[in-house]
């Protein structure tokens, strides 16, 4: 808060407190870290206001948008630019929306939300995430569990309407009453069952699921640390490198949300860059870093003959706005890779590349997202099928709720 009153004002510490404020009744309508718990319905989620000020931050959350928010508690473009473009930032990277886009807020009430006050949940993982599924792995196996990695299902078996287990690509079969699928819902409902298991009017729902993710991913090894100029000299302190956002502003972003629509590759893309090895120096080989980027917004309504030149023309133009700040970056590449939401969709299976499994927009959280065994007041209807992946209420974001859920709802079969 010091830093904040220091550099950007009183007005901004605030707008920041009344901000936060703002998203706690949304938080509890959206139940995101209820675990156990369904969906709220609307009615539900309005119940949980105990004011009319937090209704309006309720229908905010369902109608309004991150600039309509952003400039009722930080209206001052200029003073508090980075902090509305870091806001803005945040919100939509979940979104296929601009921040002036009606329903963007909702993805700016995900993101602000917290179980309770004490709660800090941007946690860096010793290891990289890797690390965390290997220790999973670790645990299933040593439970007695049996992991067989590239092993494509193709189809979820069900017979009279139960489970009966699942085909491999490679023709083997695994028989099972009981099946939980962490793919996107609406691949495991459209793709993977039977069409003839599943009633029609469940599966053109999940099939409505909007994955259009608008991004580029980048990793990058270094010979050697970035050195950043004046003004920006307090980002060669480690500890800084964390998470280092080089945004744009709400209104920028919109602009080139809506030139993405067209075909248009961001002239100067909005990134979050991050120096793992920086405070892990496990991840790099002495005196070499690697490094991340992820930048908005890529086209991703246009010709496949286009795609390969704009990927390269974005990736490009994220190295130049790095280096523009740390001028020694681009000298420092050894190798690159640009991964686009295509690449990201053939690699994990995610639609789209979408890494939310629907994204964050009013028609597909709270009620309008599925829960372990369907959404609500419209089961599966396949008995031993459920759902657990972050395209469930509780998701996105690793918080485990969603597989918790599931597993929960499976038990409670017995």
């Amino acid at each position: 808060m010091m830093h904040l009153d220091e550099v950007h004002g009183g007005e901004a510490v605030a707008g920041l407190a009344q901000l936060v404020a703002w998203s706690q009744a949304p938080a509890r309508a959206l139940g995101r870290f209820e675990a156990g718990r369904p969906p709220k319905t609307l009615d539900e989620m309005y119940a949980c206001a105990t004011s009319e000020s937090e209704r309006a931050s309720i229908s905010d959350l369902l109608f309004g948008s991150v600039t309509d928010v952003l400039d009722r508690y930080l209206p001052d473009r200029d003073r508090h630019g980075a902090l509305r473009g870091m806001l803005a930032f945040l919100a939509v990277n979940a979104t296929y929306r601009g921040p002036a886009t009606p329903g963007s807020a909702a993805a700016l009430a995900f993101g602000l939300a917290l179980p309770d006050e004490n709660t800090t949940l941007m946690k860096k993982l010793r290891g990289g995430i890797g690390s965390l599924t290997t220790h999973l792995r670790e645990q299933f196996t040593a439970a007695g569990g049996e992991l067989r990695l590239r092993s494509e299902v193709t189809e979820i078996r069900v017979e009279g309407g139960r489970v009966t287990g699942v085909t491999a690509a490679h023709g083997s079969t695994a028989d099972a009453p009981v099946v939980v699928s962490c793919l996107a819902p609406d691949l495991t409902m459209t793709r993977l069952v039977t069409p003839s298991a599943v009633d029609s009017e469940v599966r053109d729902r999940f099939a409505t699921t909007d994955h259009r993710g608008s991004y580029v991913q980048m990793h990058f090894a270094l010979d050697g640390a970035p050195e950043f100029a004046a003004p920006y000299e307090l980002l060669n302190d480690p500890s800084m490198q964390a998470a280092i956002g080089l945004f744009s502003t709400p209104e920028e972003l919109q602009r080139q949300w809506e030139d993405c629509r067209r075909g248009v590759v961001p002239a100067d893309p909005a990134v979050a860059f991050q120096i793992p090895s920086a405070q892990d120096p496990g991840l790099a080989p002495p005196g070499k870093h690697a490094a991340s980027a992820f930048a908005l917004w890529f086209p991703v309504e246009t010709d496949h003959a286009d795609y390969a030149k704009l990927k390269a023309e974005m990736g490009r133009r994220v190295i130049e706005k790095i280096t523009r700040l740390a001028p020694n970056f681009a000298g420092l590449i050894t190798k690159h890779t640009t991964f686009t939401p295509r690449h990201m969709s053939t690699m994990f299976g995610a639609p789209g590349g979408d890494y939310c499994h629907g994204l964050i927009h009013p028609e597909q959280i709270g009620p309008n997202r599925p829960g372990p065994t369907g959404y609500p007041g419209q089961p599966l209807g396949i008995d031993g099928l459920y759902l657990g992946s972050a395209g469930c209420h509780g998701g996105p974001g690793i918080t485990f709720i969603p597989g918790y859920n599931a597993a929960q709802a499976a038990l409670a079969r017995r």
